[in-house]
């Protein structure tokens, strides 16, 4: 059974903007697959959540795993530059 990944309105933009998705996109999968994968790196955020940081090329993709809903939240996705 597939995990929800829920995307943010800004962070689906800048995936749509990407001239090559394809890496971040088969993340995404994967996250569907396996909520429980992790990223490169974790850093809490200011409510104490554990915010995962998985380095895709010259993507950063932050997310957190919400077990009470159930599902996987995509914050933002950004060039590393402005990691």
């Amino acid at each position: 059974m597939n995990t929800l990944v829920y995307i943010h309105s800004h962070a689906a933009d800048h995936l749509a903007g990407l001239g090559k998705p394809e890496p971040v996109a088969e993340f995404i999968s994967q996250l569907e697959r396996n909520p429980e994968t992790v990223g490169d790196y974790r850093q809490p955020d200011p409510r104490g959540r554990m915010i995962e940081v998985k380095i895709l090329g010259r993507q950063a993709v932050l997310f957190f795993k919400d077990p009470f809903a159930g599902l996987v939240k995509i914050l933002e996705i950004r060039n590393v530059e402005g990691v």
